[in-house]
């Protein structure tokens, strides 16, 4: 796990001192080495650089216009052999390497010792190696998490690629004269061909709606994000930029009526598969953990490892595992009732962070510039608390259940989608059934009809009319700036009153388009942050989730259980009483409490050159007005506004 950026000039030479500023804002995704490369595509003159050679470079040197910087995190094979950018022997071809490729073992087996001499035992050999061989057709063998950027000298041309699922990240700029590239906003804007200005679109999806995903646009108008399953081709001779698709998620469509005997089949081969998965992510040669919250999904993770230690010692974990876990005692959302079920049956190691108000508040600065973008809820905050938990006793790889609720439809909102599919095909019977069984399930019977009528709402109704029943009456209660909102407002209509009518649909779209790749984006800042590599074992390992998406939604919510199919292959692994939980908290914080408790600090961040967005004299002379109209559970949306007066603060927007 590292940190990778790049820049490349058409027209001129380019000065070192771009590429180390760059790379030293990402010193924290790889502490334990750095390294250079300068390349002149018209000479073919090279040169690499270590950081021990640092002091004999000149910042303001211009003989090259390619520049390639390197953070390493030390995670296989710790050896210096393992330095990047890494090299073939022929030096034709320099990999710059961002992930885990967790199949590397069963990948090397396929190579012949006259066809290669390896020099390193990293999974960095075998993706550059697949590339040299394979060509673009490299990206169908890997299994795990990834971005890179490949220098082919022969062809005198770059070819990058993000992994399916976009669990690490790559960020670029283009403009015909110029391609930089990083794996976090942070050091890309330290390139000073990109102007800090934001992008009107992302800022209103945020503010209004709490997302930030509209294809590959970001929240800094001249900043690009490379789509998860992408790769791209830069032609260093005529400057020409390609990006392409090489994986596209495929869900079954077809229906069938939930049969006993498939069931069985369906859940042994994903007890398998979720087994392999997290097995394949224990490759390590430092310590690993895991995060445990209580929910099904990281409880899931940590008793398959548990089970795996009753079999095989496994050295990176130690005779006990370790596991982390955010706690909010005397509180309705505290999950560490649950997560100590776990920790009897497993006999781990158990480690707690129990964050408050003041600690957020201190913190709050650092948060958002970790994250490189505002954020929809202070459950980042946990999530980051975790993170320093682990780093601070030795952790430096930490698996995680993120991923399982898309995969397996664990969102109580999946059961709205399911209802509108058994609706439309006309299943009443099945339809009965879940109804009779919600005792199963996170929601109650008035949840069952509104979520119908809802549905029928946004599915039938003319728009008029659906203005009148969904109005978010943004002016009078998010206080945002009339033009502001009048400018945006179908931008916003369009995901108000977006509706899934079949559940293998909107698993799909949770999956490929919005939640995971937020989550997924928070979690790489989180983690790295304190230099600690997050393993997803729910969301990378592309053989569980292709099967996964080719079962028919039928044995994905059952007898009112979400999670079936997960819950069903984990009997025996898990303790009872976690595997058949039926409420839902997710990774919740006590939000309204925390910024209640924090808001006469937040006064200062609400300055005048917010009025673009907001109504600023309006939000401070109702100050305590807004907080108490806010919702007392889950997400308040003071905490957007808070979280975008912060941000713009501190990346000088």
């Amino acid at each position: 796990m590292c940190g990778i950026c790049g820049i490349v000039s058409r027209e001129s030479k380019t000065e070192f001192e771009i590429i180390r500023k760059m790379n030293d804002a990402i010193a924290h995704r790889g502490p334990d080495d750095e390294g250079y490369l300068s390349y002149n595509p018209i000479s073919k003159k090279i040169r690499e650089t270590k950081s021990s050679e640092m002091s004999s470079v000149s910042m303001n040197e211009n003989d090259y216009s390619l520049y390639f910087g390197h953070r390493r995190l030390s995670v296989i094979d710790t050896s210096e052999s393992g330095h990047q950018p890494f090299k073939d022997p022929s030096g034709k071809y320099y990999l710059l390497y961002n992930g885990e490729v967790y199949n590397y073992i069963e990948l090397k087996k396929t190579i012949s010792g006259n066809d290669y001499k390896f020099t390193s035992h990293t999974d960095t050999e075998i993706v550059l190696y697949n590339y040299i061989r394979y060509g673009e057709k490299c990206l169908e063998k890997f299994n795990g998490m990834w971005s890179f950027v490949i220098l082919d000298v022969e062809k005198n041309l770059l070819f990058g690629s993000r992994d399916r699922s976009g669990v690490k990240p790559f960020y670029y700029y283009f403009d015909g004269k110029h391609f930089i590239f990083s794996s976090e906003i942070k050091s890309l804007i330290k390139a000073p061909q990109i102007s800090k200005k934001i992008n009107p679109v992302s800022a209103f999806d945020y503010l209004t709606l709490g997302r930030l995903n509209e294809e590959d646009k970001t929240l800094f108008e001249s900043v690009y994000e490379l789509e998860p399953s992408s790769y791209f081709y830069l032609n260093l001779n005529n400057f020409s930029f390609t990006k392409n698709k090489y994986y596209s998620l495929k869900y079954t469509e077809s229906r069938e009526k939930f049969d006993e005997k498939k069931s069985v089949q369906y859940v042994e081969e994903v007890r398998n598969k979720v087994i392999n998965s997290v097995n394949l992510r224990l490759r390590s040669d430092v310590k690993v953990g895991s995060c445990l919250s209580g929910g099904v999904d990281s409880s899931a993770i940590v008793c398959v490892i548990n089970n795996l230690l009753k079999s095989n010692k496994i050295e990176q974990v130690g005779e006990v595992q370790k596991v982390f876990t955010s706690v909010f005692p005397d509180t309705p959302i505290d999950e560490s009732k649950w997560a100590s079920l776990i920790v009897k049956s497993t006999d781990t190691e158990w480690f707690k962070t129990f964050p408050k108000p003041d600690e957020l508040l201190g913190d709050l600065e650092k948060l958002v510039y970790v994250q490189d973008v505002p954020f929809g809820s202070t459950t980042i905050y946990s999530q980051f608390r975790v993170m320093k938990l682990a780093a601070e006793n030795g952790i430096k790889v930490l698996l995680d259940g993120q991923g399982g609720d898309e995969l397996f439809s664990g969102y109580t909102y999946f059961y709205r989608s399911y209802f509108n599919e058994l609706i439309k095909n006309g299943d009443y019977g099945t339809l009965i059934n879940e109804f009779q069984n919600l005792k199963n399930s996170p929601i109650r019977n008035g949840d069952f009809f509104r979520g119908i009528l809802m549905s029928f709402a946004k599915l039938y109704l003319p728009n008029a009319v659906k203005r009148k029943l969904f109005d978010l009456k943004v002016n009078e209660n998010t206080f945002l700036n009339r033009d502001f909102y009048n400018a945006h407002y179908d931008n916003l209509e369009k995901g108000r009153f977006a509706e899934h009518t079949d559940l293998n649909f909107a698993l799909y779209e949770q999956f490929t388009r919005t939640s995971l790749r937020e989550l997924l984006k928070y979690e790489d800042r989180n983690s790295m942050n304190f230099s600690i590599e997050a393993r997803t074992p729910f969301s990378d390992d592309v053989n569980l989730i292709d099967y996964v998406f080719s079962i028919p939604s039928s044995y994905k919510i059952r007898n009112g259980w979400s999670k079936y199919l997960l819950r069903e292959s984990m009997k025996g692994i898990i303790p009872e009483a976690v595997r058949t939980r039926t409420d839902k908290l997710g990774f919740a914080t006590p939000e309204y409490r925390w910024m209640n408790d924090i808001k006469d600090h937040l006064k200062i961040y609400f300055t005048p050159d917010l009025d673009e967005y907001f109504d600023t004299k309006k939000i401070l002379n109702d100050w305590d007005a807004v907080f108490q109209n806010q919702s007392k559970k889950g997400f308040t949306t003071i905490w957007r506004f808070v979280n975008f007066a912060i941000w713009k603060k501190v990346y000088g927007m």
